[in-house]
């Protein structure tokens, strides 16, 4: 057992480094998501060192049971990240991880699937520019409903469904020119688009 406990142990020591990167890197990130009160901490469980001989707490893995451990306001206790972040904080969160991963593992390639829920208005600016500066390094296919979000794209695709003889298809369609502007605008207002919606749209694929 005092073989695997040492071993296990450098694992942690690892781990344990590598988290407080993660906590210094993810609340920068956050902060620039408008998560300025953020406080976030990697927790490791301590049970192991107390029945280090109990086998069971040995897995493939090492020995660590991690929680992360989040508060979005000053002076609030911090709390287990599922049972303390909101809907919208989430999908920052989650942005600031994958964020952190393309960095790390060097990706070429990350698909962000609707990762904006529950945010818009300015916060919804500043995911999308997030967005941007990771698709600087990797390559970002992102699915949204958010004018802002989608606005930021060099690129945009236009995915349906139909149901033809009982079946559900899907169609993608490349948009360019008025189409991007007309679709944009569509996301702002639903389907009454009026001059006034077009040249919102106009103003977003500008910036």
């Amino acid at each position: 057992y005092d073989i695997v406990l040492n071993k296990a142990m450098k694992i942690t020591k690892i781990r344990e480094k590598t988290a407080q990167y993660i906590e210094k890197e993810l609340l920068a990130i956050l902060f620039d998501l408008e998560l300025s009160k953020t406080n976030f901490k990697v927790a490791f469980s301590r049970d192991l060192l107390n029945d280090h001989k109990n086998s069971s707490l040995f897995t493939e893995n090492g020995i660590d049971e991690v929680d992360f451990l989040l508060t979005t306001n000053i002076g609030e206790p911090l709390k287990s990240l599922s049972k303390s972040a909101s809907g919208g904080e989430m999908s920052r969160i989650m942005l600031g991880f994958k964020n952190l991963l393309t960095k790390s593992l060097g990706l070429s390639l990350i698909i962000f699937d609707e990762i904006d829920t529950g945010v818009s208005g300015y916060i919804a600016n500043q995911v999308a520019k997030k967005m941007k500066e990771i698709s600087s390094d990797t390559q970002v296919i992102c699915i949204t409903h958010i004018p802002q979000v989608a606005s930021i794209s060099d690129h945009h695709l236009r995915i349906s469904k139909s149901v033809e003889d009982n079946r559900t298809k899907a169609h993608v369609e490349t948009l360019n020119g008025d189409f991007r502007v007309r679709e944009i605008a569509e996301m702002i207002s639903g389907e009454h688009i009026t001059e006034a919606t077009l040249q919102s749209a106009k103003e977003l694929l500008m910036q």
